[in-house]
């Protein structure tokens, strides 16, 4: 009897110790479940690629031997042991995830295949030795990033890891027309700086020249020098002014980056006009040019309207006009605003298409005619002096000339 009492006793023991590792187990996943709950997520994992609001759009897959791991990423656990659990964690600010009933461990700065390698071994070693295990990216962080510098609004800007450069200038408001968009400085947290010449981007699409950021990263867009770096387009565009080129840029380059043309716009040539020796030059580039012509620091570029008139030189709005049968040279210097205080408009000229070059105010303007008003000639010898200034400083030479001969 007595031995029979022990056996029954033993029996009651295992069974009572079977009843409560089965209730430890469906707590420990009804706990997961909670957690799931919290993070208004289903049992079942969330596809990446599904779209719901305020989720972002990948340009392609994410390498996860290349995605740096930081606060703010969401990572999706699915453990499958004598029931199925599925959990949603968060990087936390310093880089750490906690496991519920497992522990802590960080993944700050660490790839996602690191990461996930470190998350299951983890929870294998400390709590669930036979579990299988799957780690997923459920979601990206968000950070600020500065721009400063040549930037329309320079300032802290929300992005992802994977936002591009192009998307951070977009949010700027575009680039100060004095940038240098070919000489951008991204400043890392190491104090390191990579050099970013986003023009490349812009002209052969090369994505290495456009990239992605991580927190700690600033960007510097630097300014030009005008005198030695800038150039000034006019005539049938819009966002007329200086612009900043690139070491080598050809008026193709420029053109197809920079400019925005009127409906008017007339392509069939464009007319640079330049300095030379201390001399403005005319020079008028053809299509077929375009690619071979290299533009040059202080070059002024001028759009035609549509077989319209180019008046350039000493007037007071230098440009591309339209077309007006009959209208004489003076009177498009008059829709120029007039001569300026250094032009002269007795020794105009008008270049036309054929090449033929004619001077004089009353000449009449045909279409594609370059009017010219150059200085006078009281300038170019004198500048700015006045005639008193003048007549001063010839009488105080003779008057030295005669005092020192007598």
């Amino acid at each position: 009897m007595r031995i029979k009492s022990q056996i029954k006793i033993i029996i009651v023991f295992i069974s009572i110790c079977f009843a409560f590792f089965r209730l430890s187990g469906q707590t420990f996943g009804k706990r997961y479940e909670g957690s799931l709950e919290q993070e208004k997520e289903t049992k079942e994992m969330l596809p990446l690629n599904e779209q719901k609001e305020g989720r972002f759009v990948l340009e392609k897959a994410i390498n996860p031997d290349q995605y740096i791991l930081g606060p703010g990423d969401k990572l999706a656990i699915s453990i499958l042991a004598e029931e199925k659990v599925n959990v949603i964690i968060t990087v936390s600010p310093i880089g750490e995830v906690f496991i519920p009933y497992v522990g802590v461990i960080s993944v700050n700065k660490l790839t996602f295949n690191e990461a996930k390698d470190r998350i299951i071994t983890y929870i294998k070693t400390e709590a669930l030795h036979n579990a299988k295990i799957t780690v997923t990216l459920e979601d990206v962080r968000k950070f600020k990033i500065q721009i400063t510098g040549a930037a329309i609004e320079p300032g802290f800007y929300d992005i992802t890891p994977l936002t591009r450069l192009s998307e951070i200038i977009k949010q700027a408001k575009g680039f100060h027309q004095l940038a240098k968009e070919f000489s951008i400085e991204v400043i890392h947290e190491s104090g390191e700086i990579d050099i970013i010449n986003y023009l490349d981007y812009v002209r052969n699409g090369n994505l290495n020249n456009n990239p992605t950021f991580l927190e700690g990263d600033k960007i510097y867009v630097p300014y030009g020098e005008v005198k030695s770096e800038g150039i000034v387009i006019r005539g049938s565009v819009t966002g007329r002014g200086y612009d900043i080129i690139d070491k080598g840029e050809t008026l193709e380059s420029f053109l197809n980056r920079r400019a925005e043309f009127d409906e008017n716009a007339d392509l069939d040539m464009v007319v640079i006009t330049r300095n030379v020796n201390n001399r403005e030059q005319t020079i008028v580039i053809k299509p077929e040019e375009f690619s071979s012509k290299e533009l040059l620091a202080g070059d002024q570029v001028d759009i035609m309207h549509e077989r319209g008139v180019a008046v350039i030189g000493f007037v007071k709005s230098p440009g591309g006009y339209n077309y007006y049968p009959g209208y004489t040279i003076a009177d498009y210097i008059g829709l120029a605003g007039g001569n300026s205080a250094e032009g002269d408009v007795n020794r105009s000229s008008v270049k036309h298409l054929n090449g033929k070059v004619e001077k004089g105010r009353n000449i009449e303007i045909r279409r594609g005619d370059i009017i010219e008003v150059p200085r006078t000639t009281k300038n170019i010898f004198f500048g700015d002096l006045s005639i008193l200034q003048i007549v001063t400083s010839v009488f105080t030479v003779i008057l030295t000339y005669i005092a020192a001969t007598n």
